[in-house]
C-alpha cells in the first residue's frame, strides 16, 4: 500500500543579493604563501619538504582519478574534496556541458564532492557521438554513481531534471538510493510534454530567438560566429532527446525526498508543473520559487546553493 504523500512545502525566495557563504573567507594577501606561524616564527622543514610537527595524513583515492568510466562522465569541481563525505551530482540543460556549472565547487566545503556530468559530445567528450535518448545518459550515470563511495545527491536543471529522474530511479532499482533529488526548471516527469513546434523545424534565427528570451545564450557567444554554430547544433541535439522522453505507465516514484527550483516567469515550465514533482516521491517535497526565467539560477547562486548545502547537512554528516 502507497505511504501517504506529505503536504507539499512551498517557499518564494527574493532576489537575495551579494553574500558570502561562511566557507568562503577572504584569504589575506600573502597568506598561501607564508608559512610563519603567529608570532613570526617559522616551523622547519623537514628533509621530504614538509613541515616538522605535523602528522602526514594519507588521503583516500578519489575514485574520479581511479576509475576511467568515471573520469569519462563526472568533472570534479571541488579537487580539495578527496575524502568527501557526500558526492552532489549537477547534471546539465540542454545545449549545456560540465562547464556549466563551472563555480559551483567554491560554494561548498572540501567535504563535498561537486562533481558535473560530461554528455557525449561536450568538452573534452566533443569527438564522440551524442546520444539521442535520455536513457544512454542516465544508465552509464546510475553505473557510475553506483559505485561511488560516498551518498549522492543528485540536481538537474531543464533536460538534466529528467535525466536525474531517470538515475535516481535506475539507483533506487539497484539498492544504491540517492539522499535528495533537486530538479529545477523542469515540468514533473510524469507531466512532460513535447514542445509545439520541434527543434528540428525551427531555424537558427528562430531558436536563438528562444534560447535569447529563456536567458541562455551568453552575450560573449553571440559575438562569435562560429560559437553559436556549435552552441545551436548542441540546443538542436538535446532539445530532440528533452522532446522525445516518455515517463511510461508504470507508477514510478522515488523513495528520496524531492526538492523542486523554478524562476516565477519562466515561461516553458509554469509553477503549476514544477509542483507536480511531489506526486513523484513516497517522501518529503518542497518547492522553492525564486524570481526570474528559465535560467533563473544564475542571479540566485547564494540562495539556491545554501538550500541545497542545507539538505545536504540535513542527511549527512556534514557540520
Amino acid at each position: 500500500m502507497p505511504r501517504r504523500q506529505p503536504a507539499l512545502g512551498r517557499t518564494r525566495h527574493p532576489d537575495p543579493g551579494p553574500c558570502r557563504l561562511p566557507e568562503q573567507r577572504t584569504r589575506t594577501a600573502g597568506r598561501a604563501s607564508d608559512p610563519a606561524r603567529p608570532g613570526g616564527r617559522r616551523r622547519a622543514l623537514r628533509r621530504d619538504g614538509h613541515r616538522a610537527g605535523r602528522p602526514r595524513v594519507k588521503q583516500p583515492p578519489n575514485p574520479l582519478n581511479t576509475r576511467p568510466q568515471a573520469r569519462e562522465w563526472l568533472w570534479d569541481l571541488n579537487p580539495r574534496s578527496s575524502a568527501a563525505d557526500v558526492t552532489l551530482v549537477l547534471l546539465p540543460h540542454s545545449g549545456g556541458s560540465a562547464q556549466s556549472y563551472g563555480e559551483w565547487g567554491r560554494w561548498f566545503p572540501s567535504t563535498v564532492r561537486v562533481v558535473a556530468a560530461q554528455y557525449p559530445g561536450r568538452g573534452a567528450r566533443y569527438g564522440q557521438d551524442p546520444v539521442t535518448e535520455i536513457a544512454a545518459l542516465a544508465d552509464p550515470l546510475a553505473e557510475v554513481l553506483a559505485g561511488l563511495d560516498t551518498p549522492v545527491h543528485v540536481f538537474g536543471h531543464s533536460l538534466g531534471a529528467l535525466v536525474g529522474f531517470e538515475v535516481c530511479w535506475r539507483l533506487q532499482q539497484a539498492a544504491r538510493p540517492a539522499t535528495v533529488f533537486h530538479p529545477s526548471a523542469a515540468a514533473a516527469a510524469h507531466v512532460h510534454r513535447s514542445a509545439a513546434v520541434s527543434p528540428a523545424r525551427l531555424t537558427d534565427a528562430e531558436l536563438l530567438e528562444l534560447l535569447a528570451e529563456r536567458g541562455g545564450m551568453p552575450e560573449d557567444i553571440l559575438a562569435e560566429p562560429d560559437l553559436i554554430d556549435l552552441v545551436l547544433d548542441a540546443c538542436r541535439t538535446d532539445m530532440a532527446v528533452t522532446d522525445s522522453y516518455s515517463y511510461g505507465g508504470d507508477d514510478r516514484r522515488l523513495d528520496c525526498p524531492v526538492i523542486a527550483f523554478g524562476g516565477d516567469t519562466d515561461s516553458a515550465v509554469p509553477v503549476a508543473e514544477l509542483e507536480r514533482w511531489s506526486e513523484l516521491t513516497h517522501a518529503d517535497s518542497e518547492i522553492h520559487v525564486l524570481t526570474g526565467g528559465h535560467f533563473y539560477l544564475h542571479d540566485h547562486m547564494a540562495t539556491l546553493t545554501g538550500v541545497v548545502r542545507q539538505h545536504l547537512q540535513e542527511r549527512s554528516s556534514l557540520g
